[in-house]
């Protein structure tokens, strides 16, 4: 099975979280005429990456109306989506996290992130899990931006079935670090990763963009200019997850009882 998966990159407007979902629906259009099924957008995308002191203002249910309206323009554009946003949850914490909403605009997962970047710790408490789901005939999983340096991640994710992996990432590292992490990633557990960064700043770290689509060899199908907004398109196929676990069944030669 064969999907078309598009990553968009952008500056988030630092706190608007009304400009921020304005462009991420311009993604959306703009992934939806390249005829992509999937739009992968970066972390915290929905109210910029934020200062410890801001993160509760710009905090969001996972069931509130932000995200409904964007599952509103998933359903019209008929495109799933996923991106980053800080949660807030009933009981008053906030978590850096992934939606994942279907084309027919349902929010059908929510990733919390597990390994919190240093500033993201004064702010947010940590999920507990990668869990695997079910969207677009295929399993897929998400994790975000610091948790792609932690082989365990995708690891989990893979041997739960999932075969692509979405990322959403505001990176303050080198844009090579960010490369070879996905690269490796995918290279690990023979899946497609699907990357996108955000572009803008943080202070004085800038986030470079280069958002990247790479398949289970660790190849690079498609990867976006640096500090340029837009799209990259590339092809998810589910035969060459097959052919190459076919070919290096790592997941099943696999000896957890050494690694202890």
């Amino acid at each position: 099975m064969k999907l078309k998966i598009a990553c968009g990159q952008f500056a988030p407007v630092s706190g608007d979280i009304a400009r921020n979902a304005a462009l991420m629906r311009s993604l959306a259009a703009d992934a939806a005429g390249a005829r992509a099924c999937l739009l992968v957008l970066p972390e915290l995308c929905l109210c910029g990456y934020p200062a410890p002191g801001e993160a509760r203002s710009r905090a969001v249910r996972a069931e509130g109306p932000e995200i409904a309206r964007l599952g509103d323009c998933a359903r019209e554009k008929g495109i799933a989506m996923a991106f980053g946003f800080a949660e807030s949850t009933p009981g008053g914490a906030l978590h850096n996290s992934m939606a994942f909403i279907d084309s027919g605009g349902r929010l059908a997962a929510v990733y919390r992130k597990v390994h919190l970047w240093t500033t993201e710790k004064a702010w947010a408490e940590p999920g507990g899990s990668f869990d695997a789901f079910d969207a677009l005939g295929q399993r897929l999983g998400m994790w975000a931006c610091y948790d792609s340096r932690f082989p365990e991640a995708a690891r989990r994710l893979a041997r739960a079935g999932a075969t692509l992996a979405l990322v959403g990432s505001a990176w303050f590292g080198p844009a090579e670090e960010w490369e070879l992490a996905l690269r490796s990633r995918a290279l690990d557990n023979g899946i497609f990763v699907a990357g996108a960064a955000a572009l803008g700043s943080f202070g004085k770290a800038p986030f470079r963009g280069e958002s990247l689509v790479v398949d289970p060899h660790g190849t690079v199908l498609a990867r976006a200019r640096r500090r340029k907004q837009g799209i990259i398109t590339a092809d998810y196929d589910f035969a060459a997850v097959e052919a190459f676990r076919s070919r290096l069944p790592l997941l099943a030669d696999l000896r957890p009882d050494c690694y202890a």
